[in-house]
């Protein structure tokens, strides 16, 4: 284990975060979870039209859990289903990968009344502010059935 001598540590707050750093991070945490065989299999699934780029989820597959990453359609063609479509496809390829449950967090101010209409059940939320007003962060769950 190595130590660190306080004379010759530093800390550093990085804002805007470079990528580089990002990514370092990033790899770092990979690669100690994969020596501890904890895999984290990272997909999207996307809607096209015309060549352009109109919605997109973002997930992936780790401890038999699918974590919803973001999700987002264009503002012009929300409340159209395709949020809904996407979950549908990021859930099926979740349990594809052998997922036994979903998980997703959202806004107050975003879409906490979406999930719960697919069938996500809420287990945490935090208080917070954003701009002067109240915000919560909400976490929803979602156990799959044994047969999909």
């Amino acid at each position: 284990m190595a130590t660190i001598d306080d004379e010759e540590a530093m800390f550093e707050t990085l804002d805007p975060v470079p990528s580089e750093i990002a990514t370092a991070i990033s790899d770092g945490l990979n690669a100690f979870n994969e020596g501890a065989k904890i895999r984290r299999e990272a997909f999207a699934v996307v809607w096209r039209e015309n060549g352009g780029l109109i919605a997109g989820i973002t997930a992936s597959v780790s401890f038999s859990v699918l974590f919803i990453g973001n999700l987002w359609v264009a503002k012009s063609l929300r409340l159209g289903g395709i949020g809904t479509k996407l979950m549908a496809a990021a859930e099926e390829e979740g349990r594809r990968r052998a997922a036994v449950a979903a998980c997703v967090d959202t806004l107050s101010t975003q879409a906490p009344d979406f999930y719960p209409k697919l069938g996500y059940v809420e287990f945490g939320r935090i208080s917070g502010h954003a701009g002067g007003r109240p915000v919560d962060r909400i976490w929803f769950r979602k156990e799959f059935s044994a047969v999909a």
